[in-house]
């Protein structure tokens, strides 16, 4: 029987703590929410009142183009909860760097040059399934109820569709958001996906850069999400 795997990351997510804190700079994306941020001072809860919204520095970087997304196959291992190993295999833009962090084997990140845009791709969630649409609600309540006001969380979309892909189809839920972690305005989209042929949301991707960038990280999204699969 064949091993399912939850990317975040795709998205990046632990969410976004949701957001999960990637890497250098602005470069901090949400990953997917398996993680709450600790309750404030019970002092503190109804009399302090909320920093306000940030307002964004805008970003020098120039815009990610579809141009320079020249994919090819990538490799690569994970491992699940109980610490077993699972091959994966995605298409990727060439020159974006895989890179792991110990505390997370579940999942791998995929950095551009700038380190300013990733692509999280994350193992399987524990048991019971749970669908595509319901993954996506349960990291929207994740979001709302972790990010604070001042980082001013926008859901742009939440979308449920088919995807084709290699012959088969796919369901996918997609949430789309953007956020100010530090100081600059973050674009994020995730996307669950079932690969086994029902609704089961099997692999789970984070893709993470800016504004900007939103035309290539679609791209870059429709890629990933037709061309990730488990190997061996």
């Amino acid at each position: 029987m064949r091993t399912s795997v939850l990317a975040s990351g795709i998205v990046l997510l632990a969410v976004a703590g949701a957001a999960a804190g990637y890497y250098g700079g602005e470069f901090t994306a949400p990953a997917t929410v398996h993680e709450v941020a600790p309750p404030a001072p019970l002092s503190a809860r109804a009399t302090d009142p909320p920093l306000p919204r940030k307002t964004p520095e805008p970003s020098a970087v120039p815009p990610l183009t579809t141009d320079e997304l020249n994919f090819h196959t990538q490799n690569f291992t994970i491992h699940d909860d109980a610490g077993s190993p699972l091959g994966l295999a995605i298409r990727i833009p060439r020159g974006w760097q895989l890179t792991r962090d110990p505390k997370m084997p579940r999942e791998v990140k995929f950095l551009d040059p700038l380190k300013e845009r990733a692509v999280r791709v994350e193992s399987a969630l524990p048991p019971p399934a749970t669908s595509t649409t319901d993954s996506m609600a349960q990291l929207v309540a994740n979001l709302k109820s972790s990010q604070p006001y001042e980082n001013d969380l926008r859901i742009l979309s939440q979308t449920d569709e088919q995807l084709e892909a290699n012959g088969e189809t796919r369901t996918v839920s997609t949430l789309t958001y953007t956020y100010i972690p530090k100081k600059t305005l973050r674009y994020v989209i995730v996307r669950w996906i079932a690969t086994d042929g029902d609704d089961n949301a099997t692999v789970e991707m984070s893709i993470t850069g800016l504004p900007q960038d939103a035309a290539a990280l679609r791209a870059l999204l429709l890629e990933t999400s037709r061309s990730v699969h488990q190997t061996g």
